[in-house]
């Protein structure tokens, strides 16, 4: 059986041989490699898919699903860099710096300019925004509301196919849609300033929603019937912490169940990205008609056990089990450590249907190779199927 065929015997609720082992390994890779301190036996290695390969994974890649760009017709980006160009990322999940640690992007709008800057911590390998795109709600609202109306995703059909044929038989490409409108507010003023806004100014707020909504479900429009595309995912970061019911009710669930029902009607499967505290949140995700909250973290990081999210319902798709807390295990007796731990989190979900072993969010940088060699083992054994 292929990682692509095992993944999606998952998808449909149908029993595969065992259960997909589909860690997210690109940070660590890549930090690893940065740092020189990837294992012997990943010398030969140069990408995080190539890694899978190497520990006989299932591929499940959502940076091989990046492939819609942001079409801006009437407006003009451009990009400077600072900070120390010598320690410049090979990879980060959100942006690139080629030309230095700090970049500043500037968006130039008839309605006026906007500013926005990354800098890149080398000792956590993660960028951090220093200064978000809308600071002051009054004087940025025009540009902010022009550049969301000007939006048009366009699909990178280059990127597309280097990213399926990447990926290959080995596993599913999580194509990467645009985020709900709540996400999009946190991307531009963060988190908190986005949330008193929403309450400060409700129908300014809600507007923006609206036009985001249109943008989003018409660049969905245009890649909903891909060849060789089952699974799209909303990369947000759905915590109950920023994001409260009623916030995801008014501001994530219209979009989500508009583009549930389209790619369901393709018989294909929709992910969002959910590595916080989600417990609050868990009767919205059936609301929504999700097929999948991916990177699930389970206490303590998050405060949804598997087993929780599996009773929800028979038809939600659980995608988790390892987390920074589990793969940074050391010492004397970790491999026995993990295999127990996976053997009991696997008998916790009952029959093993639509569970994905995956990464809590990602792979911690500090998780040995040896401690993935055992994750692997241990759900080769213990998530066998009978009779697949």
């Amino acid at each position: 059986m292929t990682g692509r065929e095992r993944i999606l015997r998952v998808l449909a609720g149908e029993q595969p041989d065992r259960v997909p082992f589909v860690p997210n390994l690109w940070q660590w890779f890549y930090v690893n490699q940065e740092r020189g301190a990837l294992p012997k036996a990943l010398r030969e290695v140069f990408s995080p898919v190539g890694v899978l390969r190497k520990l006989r994974a299932e591929v499940m890649s959502k940076f091989d699903g990046l492939a819609l760009r942001e079409g801006l017709p009437h407006c003009r980006q451009t990009v400077t860099f600072a900070g120390d160009r010598q320690a410049c990322p090979a990879w980060t999940s959100f942006t690139s710096f080629e030309g230095g640690t700090v970049r500043r992007d500037t968006l130039e709008t008839p309605a006026g300019s906007l500013t926005h800057t990354w800098q890149y911590e080398p000792q956590s390998g993660a960028p951090f925004e220093t200064e978000h795109w809308w600071k002051d709600f009054e004087r940025e609202y025009p540009a902010v509301r022009f550049w969301l109306e000007d939006a048009s995703p366009v699909l990178d059909q280059a990127a597309w196919a280097r990213g399926l044929a990447n990926v290959g038989e080995d596993g599913l490409v999580l194509f990467q849609l645009p985020p709900t409108p709540l996400k999009k507010f946190h991307w531009l003023a963060g988190q908190e300033q986005a949330t008193f806004w929403i309450h400060d100014h409700p129908r300014e707020m809600r507007e923006l929603a609206r036009i985001h909504e249109r943008t989003a479900l018409a660049a969905l429009e245009e890649v909903v019937d891909l060849a060789g595309l089952e699974v799209f995912e909303v990369p947000d970061n759905l915590d109950s912490m920023f994001y409260s019911p009623a916030l995801f009710r008014a501001f994530c669930l219209p979009l989500l169940q508009q583009a549930a029902r389209m790619i369901h009607a393709r018989s294909k499967y929709l992910f969002v990205h959910a590595c916080g505290r989600l417990k609050a949140l868990a009767p919205l995700f059936l609301e929504a008609e999700l097929d999948c909250v991916e990177g699930q973290a389970h206490p303590p990081l998050g405060d949804w056990p598997l087993a929780q999210a599996r009773a929800l319902s028979e038809r939600l798709i659980v995608c988790g089990g390892m987390t920074a807390t589990e793969q940074e295990w050391h010492g004397p007796g970790t491999r026995a450590r993990i295999e127990a731990y996976v053997r009991e989190t696997f008998a916790s979900l009952g029959d093993k249907r639509r569970f994905l072993f995956a990464s809590g969010c990602n792979t911690s940088p500090r998780t040995p190779w040896e401690n993935l060699l055992a994750f692997r083992d241990a759900c080769w054994e213990h998530g066998k199927f009978p009779n697949p």
